[in-house]
């Protein structure tokens, strides 16, 4: 039996510039908190709860080490500098995911047998747009 699930090109871009030498991207999405309410007027030995506000995932980011490359510049920037910036995250030149979100952690990794890497973290604030590119 034939798989319909996709295999493509990821490009994910910061304030409008794109952050080379990606090489994972965790999910963006959102989770609805839950609200008790449940009452005197519920059915016996049940709760009940109806959908509370959307908190959007945190999303993580892992790339070769590149100093120059402005993407990653503007990352290190938005840490360093406790910002919410503009993101989008572009499926096959065709779909996108825009978000907006604060810049939350960089971490790098030097190795000496490996290339460098350096993996940041965002949080994404607010609704999520799927969009055609």
């Amino acid at each position: 039996m034939a798989t319909q699930a996709d295999i493509g090109k990821w490009s994910f871009s910061i304030d409008a510039t794109d952050i080379t030498e990606i090489l994972s991207i965790s999910s963006v999405g959102t989770s609805n908190s839950l609200i008790d309410v449940t009452s005197f007027s519920s059915p016996p030995g049940t709760m009940e709860y109806v959908a509370g506000l959307a908190d959007g995932s945190e999303v993580s980011l892992e790339c070769n080490r590149v100093p120059a490359d402005p993407g990653q510049v503007a990352m290190i920037a938005g840490v360093r500098g406790q910002t919410t910036n503009a993101f989008v995250l572009t499926y096959d030149a065709s779909t996108t995911y825009t978000f907006q979100g604060v810049c939350m952690s960089e971490e790098v990794a030097p190795s000496h047998s490996e290339q460098n890497k350096v993996s940041f973290s965002i949080k994404i604030s607010g609704a999520i747009t799927e969009g055609s590119v």
